[in-house]
């Protein structure tokens, strides 16, 4: 199973690789909020994931 730290680097590479220069000001902050939402929603999944995982496994006992 791909683990939730190689997914979110991989998002945040590609991210930063469709910038094509060093952005500046309010561009910045978008680029840094982007890949700070990614992050949360990819966390948030993980999160949803366990909690689904640990619900079944309650239940088949």
């Amino acid at each position: 199973m791909t683990s939730l730290r190689h997914i979110a680097q991989a998002l945040d590479s590609t991210a930063v690789r469709k910038i094509p220069a060093e952005p500046m000001g309010a561009a910045k902050i978008f680029q840094f909020h982007r890949r700070t939402n990614i992050l949360h929603s990819v966390f948030t999944l993980k999160s949803r994931i366990q909690v689904e995982i640990f619900a079944y496994r309650c239940e088949r006992r």
